[in-house]
């Protein structure tokens, strides 16, 4: 739609045209200033034309979110602990103090294992329960030596005679110097006696020397009592039934069995 040209401007374009006119300026000039004129009043025009529809800028309102609820802050009311159970503490029993009353009866301690069944087997046969028992022991050995010789040679000579008389020997030095030459060792005095005995009436000096060892040993017994009497009672019943043994009381860190 063509857009009528204002008052003020044709005024003015009026009075350009006169004045090159007036000037006696050439159509080429007037053409030129023509279009300047034409340009500069799209321009102007084009100017109030965008101005008239310019509208406000509308005011956005920026809303405010709301403000968070304040959190419910939950009073916790602390239970107090319940107090630690009453610990009753037991009464102490103080245990009795071991018994110092322990027997027991001894039939026989013996080197030999053989020694001992012979008997075990006895008293079993008469109606008796026995145990035997590992022990250590000192026990007196009975050595039966003969003669005492300063040199070899006479050494040499008696060793001669005396297994002429199939009676077995063993070199023994007493001391330096001096030597002797032990036909026996005996565990029971009354046996070592009796073969010394055996020697001197065949012409040799011979004697009985005791040596106390301690050896491992079989050990028999017979009941565990608490009192002597006990114990007491059962070697007087051995003894009806020929069988010697003596009572016999237990260090408390010693065992039956």
């Amino acid at each position: 739609m063509p857009e009528e040209k204002d008052d003020e401007l044709e005024d003015f374009e009026k009075e350009l045209l006169n004045k090159a006119e007036a000037a006696g300026g050439s159509k080429k000039k007037a053409v030129m200033l023509l279009v300047v004129i034409i340009i500069l009043g799209g321009v102007f025009v084009g100017i109030k034309y965008l101005s008239s529809f310019k509208k406000p800028a509308e005011k956005v309102e920026i809303v405010q979110p709301p403000p968070a609820p304040e959190k419910e802050v939950l009073t916790v009311e602390e239970t107090p602990s319940p107090p630690p159970p009453e610990v009753k503490e037991a009464p102490v029993v103080e245990a009795p103090p071991p018994s110092e009353k322990k027997y027991t009866v001894q039939v026989g301690t013996y080197i030999y294992k053989s020694s001992m069944d012979a008997v075990l087997k006895d008293i079993r046969e008469k109606g008796f329960t026995p145990f035997e028992k590992r022990g250590i022991s000192e026990i007196s050995a009975y050595q039966v030596d003969v003669g005492e010789f300063q040199n070899a040679e006479e050494v040499r000579n008696i060793v001669k005679k005396l297994v002429t008389n199939d009676i077995e020997v063993k070199f023994k030095i007493i001391s330096p110097g001096l030597y002797t030459l032990s036909a026996g060792v005996f565990y029971d005095k009354q046996r070592a006696e009796e073969f010394k005995n055996t020697l001197v009436e065949k012409g040799y000096p011979a004697n009985v020397v005791e040596e106390k060892k301690k050896r491992k040993v079989y050990i028999l017994r017979m009941g565990d009592f608490d009192d002597y009497k006990g114990a007491k009672d059962t070697s007087s019943t051995l003894a009806d039934k020929g069988i010697n043994s003596i009572v016999v009381k237990l260090p408390e860190t010693v065992k039956t069995n």
